[in-house]
């Protein structure tokens, strides 16, 4: 029995669309699944062996596949976050939910001046990596003093010490100063990025700067194409014997998941102006950075995020670890015993069509 035989067909209209559409009625819904849920007279246990799916259960357990729909609508878990995943479909799921890189970090070097700020007064590199709200927030974009990769903080977690960082979608903006160019004889420039990469484009043009002969030319037009890769600056004063200086913005994207190393100093230009840094205690893939620490009991224990001291016999779970344990949760289900499926959904599909 298809699962949405027994639906009700239902007048809708699609987005802009004038006219409406005989649809499925996929909101429809009767009780009586909810009403036997709890009911140990009509359910049995089962645990979904690796690799089997709904359709084969249905064939192992009823002799027939028409009964799969029935496993979603008496277990809530798996409504609700699917059918449990293979183990190579677990490993590409948490490359994908995770996607990044994850930096640890410890205290920072103790008595070193960061920066000063507006009442003058030292602000230390002792206190916890981004407690205060200046410091290393979600947002900020990090460079590595050692592998000059970029990222932007997206997520960080102070209990354990970590940072989530992506560095592969970064775009940070820069500035080209007082580039000599030549327009033509109708006052148009075209300038055009050329590498071969494509990771730079312009950007900004209201903050574009024109100097004639050193004197700042008030009134001109830039023009970006919608791909960001040519500027036509027009309605340039020209004269043939004029020096002229342009001054423009590009924005700059990273085009390879980056990485850090161990020891390296990762650092963002303060409030002051001036860089504040943090040394990564650790460095690896998003996935397999830490999730939490649990005790041999598997209960949640916390670490000391300072000097990443753990205590005896904490265990690590990495991300993909969690994700694991949580799809194996999912294995453990409960079934419609045989000897009532068949009553159980012609009563169902009867109770549909009414």
């Amino acid at each position: 029995m298809a699962y949405f035989s027994n639906f009700n067909p239902v007048l809708y209209k699609f987005g802009n669309e004038n006219s409406y559409s005989l649809f499925t009625n996929i909101t429809q819904y009767v009780d009586l699944i909810d009403e036997i849920k709890d009911r140990d007279l009509f359910l049995e246990d089962y645990t979904i062996p690796v690799n089997e799916r709904p359709d084969q259960t249905s064939f192992k357990i009823y002799g027939t596949t028409d009964y799969y729909w029935t496993f979603f609508l008496v277990n809530d878990h798996i409504r609700e976050n699917g059918w449990p995943l293979t183990v190579n479909e677990v490993h590409g799921a948490a490359q994908k939910r995770y996607p990044h890189r994850m930096v640890t970090v410890q205290l920072q070097q103790p008595d070193v001046v960061d920066y000063y700020d507006d009442d003058n007064k030292p602000i230390f590199r002792t206190k916890i990596v981004g407690q205060d709200p200046d410091q290393f927030e979600v947002g900020s974009i990090v460079t590595g003093n050692q592998t000059t990769t970029r990222g932007r903080i997206i997520k960080r977690d102070l209990a354990l010490g970590t940072f989530v960082i992506d560095t592969e979608n970064v775009v940070t903006e820069s500035v080209v100063q007082d580039q000599v160019v030549t327009p033509n004889s109708n006052g148009i420039l075209e300038l055009e990025r050329t590498d071969v990469q494509e990771a730079e484009t312009f950007t900004s043009p209201l903050l574009w700067s024109l100097l004639q002969d050193d004197i700042l030319v008030t009134s001109f037009r830039v023009t970006i194409d919608p791909f960001g890769r040519k500027a036509t600056v027009s309605d340039i004063p020209f004269n043939p014997t004029s020096t002229y200086k342009l001054t423009y913005y590009l924005n700059t994207k990273n085009l390879t998941d980056g990485t850090f190393v161990t020891g390296e100093e990762l650092s963002y230009l303060n409030p002051a102006g001036t860089e504040t840094s943090m040394i990564v205690y650790g460095e690896m893939p998003q996935y397999l950075g830490t999730h939490h620490y649990e005790d041999s009991d598997g209960k949640w224990i916390d670490i000391n995020p300072l000097s990443q001291t753990k205590p005896a016999g904490a265990i690590e779970i990495t991300m993909k670890d969690y994700l694991t344990q949580k799809n194996e949760e999912l294995r453990q289900i409960k079934l419609i015993k045989p000897s009532a499926i068949k009553g159980i959904a012609n009563r169902f599909a009867e109770l549909m069509r009414q």
